[in-house]
């Protein structure tokens, strides 16, 4: 990929921890202006640090205010928008039968409808030359939660592929390919108690499914958007990629 995001800027949700936050580092790495937004306040202090072209705002995407205030806040610097990527997510795993209704709008929210939004408001700023959205799904979105169950986060994470879809019909016109990876096991802050010994027998089988036998990380989720993000990726459009170590295949 070279140096094909210099001079560029992106929008990435869900940049103060995991996916979002190596995607971050990686497009500045690259030399690319990246705009990106958490709730936590400590991990996205430590997020600007790393470099002057990293802009962290504290939003909570699970209101109509927090998306607005993003979106406002990225469109008040005038800058065209290259790419967006949204990684911000929750999860609440609980059975079906006990499911609670915050806890499903939540997930709704966050997962969904802000990433349905922000790109909405920002999509003016793309360039008449188009640019790239990528959507961070999950497997769970084709095969349910294993291990802890969670029929909303499935929902949720299944909603971004419908989307995916609709968009990349919709958007292509204006050049603008969008495309959804699906994440298996990755550690994350998200994940971490899964790795921890409470876990272990689950943990083990969910890997015995795992062709390469171990979790993911989340540089090498970054690695796939960056792609996705780039022009060598200028004839994929309406994918859900899997990077699941091979886990759908089994």
């Amino acid at each position: 990929m070279g140096n094909a995001f210099e001079n560029k800027t992106f929008v990435i949700t869900g940049g103060s921890s995991g996916i979002g936050r190596a995607t971050a580092l990686m497009l500045d790495r690259k030399g690319a202006t990246v705009f990106t937004c958490g709730r936590n306040e400590e991990k996205l202090s430590e997020l600007k640090k790393y470099s002057k072209n990293i802009f962290v705002f504290k939003e909570n995407l699970s209101s109509e205010k927090g998306i607005s205030e993003f979106a406002n806040k990225i469109l008040s610097f005038g800058a065209e928008i290259n790419g967006f990527v949204h990684s911000a997510g929750v999860i609440y795993t609980e059975p079906f039968d006990t499911f609670r209704k915050h806890e499903l709008e939540e997930m709704l929210e966050v997962n969904v409808k802000s990433g349905f939004y922000l790109l909405q408001k920002l999509l003016p700023k793309f360039p008449e030359t188009g640019g790239s959205a990528v959507f961070v799904s999950s497997i769970d979105a084709y095969f349910g939660a294993v291990n802890p169950p969670s029929a909303g986060y499935a929902l949720s994470k299944g909603a971004l592929i419908s989307l995916t879809n609709a968009l990349a019909s919709e958007l292509g016109t204006r050049n603008i390919r969008v495309n959804a990876v699906v994440p298996g096991l990755i550690r994350t802050k998200m994940t971490e108690d899964f790795f921890t010994d409470e876990f272990s027998e689950e943990r083990k089988k969910f890997l015995s499914r795992v062709p390469l036998g171990r979790a993911g990380t989340a540089e090498e989720v970054a690695k796939l958007i960056l792609f996705l993000l780039s022009d060598d990726s200028s004839y994929i459009s309406g994918n859900a990629i899997f990077i699941d170590g091979g886990y759908h295949v089994r």
